[in-house]
């Protein structure tokens, strides 16, 4: 294990192991948790109201509040696996039922992230395949001498991270990010001014930033950006780097940097289907198959697989992000004309989410040409 050690180790030595929920994060938690290299026993899913909820989720019951008695030990630690804004209420239910022995894994929470990392690890190097952690490469690393004590120069590496006028206030403090350049996205649909950076200067598509998300603030950075790496994290979502990381990373050989992986059960296109338009996922592929044939086969095998690359964060050489936009606008021009428009906020968002399955089809199918590095996110809660 390298990430989350402490935590796997109260899990391997807790009495009994509850999860709290019975939707799609309690399911991808438990087929995480039960598998290698974990390989831990889980008791039951537990629920507030059956109503609504399965008798029974991968061969284990599932029992209400009200069931709990004799079957739930009073030791139990319970791993409360929901999406994040159910977390206050439950928490709050559980502890008046008395439960003390409370673990949240929530979908964006950095614990669950790591606990997927570990996952991933083990199941490429049981392929015969390289999982890099950032954090290790740099070590060995070397700073020339001239460049010791120097500030880093914000021509070689410059991460930027996506703000938009509607973001809502966050009390975390966040000063330890103080490199990273904040850039507004969506700037052409307002008069709003919250960053010294827009992305509707020169060449942009600021106008569509309610489709494509922080994708605008990538345009603009294929567009724009001149540094040796370029970067792209958001204002909840920040990479774990620190000035002197950045300074390593530019005399490495590191040429991308990638967040852990999102783990999806059944497999990445079930899970889309389930919480986005199914037919979009068709259309994607199309696009791939018609404008990027030789990505059709890895296309397939992400679809069939477990593991994609979320959020749209990448950092790399800015030849490499080049290369990845030039591939990826086009195909994402290709679904926006073919795809229905979306009525609501969320599902609206649908070229960004696309996105971030093809990241996954263009990065594992270069994972050979490329040195590729993995390095831990940071969500900030509301």
């Amino acid at each position: 294990m390298y990430y989350a050690r402490d935590t796997v180790e109260e899990l391997k030595n807790s009495s009994q192991l509850v999860i709290y929920g019975a939707g799609l994060v309690a399911y991808e938690v438990a087929s995480c948790l039960m598998g290698e290299p974990y390989g831990l026993n889980i008791a039951c899913f537990l629920v507030s109201d059956k109503n609504g909820n399965p008798n029974r989720m991968l061969g284990l019951p599932v029992i209400s509040l009200d069931e709990r008695e004799g079957r739930i030990h009073k030791n139990a630690l319970i791993i409360v696996a929901v999406m994040g804004k159910y977390l206050d209420e439950i928490l709050e239910n559980l502890e008046k039922k008395g439960f003390v022995h409370i673990l949240p894994m929530t979908f964006e929470s950095d614990l669950w992230s790591m606990i997927q990392g570990n996952y991933y690890w083990y199941v490429r190097l049981g392929r015969g395949k390289n999982y890099r952690i950032l954090e290790e490469e740099l070590k060995q690393v070397q700073v020339p001498v001239e460049a010791e004590g120097q500030e880093r120069k914000g021509n070689r590496v410059c991460i930027y991270t996506a703000k938009c006028h509607v973001d809502r206030p966050l009390s975390e403090d966040l000063s330890r990010y103080s490199w990273e350049a904040s850039i507004q996205v969506g700037a052409a649909l307002t008069k709003e001014r919250i960053c010294g950076l827009i992305d509707n200067e020169g060449d942009n598509i600021s106008h569509k930033n309610g489709q494509y998300c922080e994708l605008t603030a990538l345009y603009w950075i294929w567009k724009h950006d001149t540094s040796d790496y370029a970067g792209l994290g958001h204002y909840r979502r920040h990479f774990e780097l620190n000035e002197d990381m950045l300074k390593r990373l530019a005399y490495s050989d590191i040429d991308v940097v990638l967040t852990i992986p999102i783990i999806n059960f059944p497999s990445v296109r079930e899970v889309y289907g389930h919480d986005h338009v199914a037919g979009d996922w068709d259309v994607m592929m199309e696009a791939v198959r018609t404008l990027a044939a030789d990505y059709a086969e890895t296309a397939q095998e992400l679809e069939k697989g477990n593991f994609y690359y979320g959020y749209n964060m990448v950092i790399a050489r800015k030849k490499i992000l080049d290369d990845y936009c030039e591939w990826l606008f086009p195909i994402l021009e290709y679904c926006e004309e073919r795809c229905n428009v979306r009525e609501g906020t969320y599902q609206k968002r649908y070229i960004g989410f696309l996105a971030e399955r093809l990241m996954g089809i263009y990065f594992l199918r270069h994972e050979d040409d490329y040195k590729i590095a993995h390095v831990k996110k940071h969500f900030v809660e509301g």
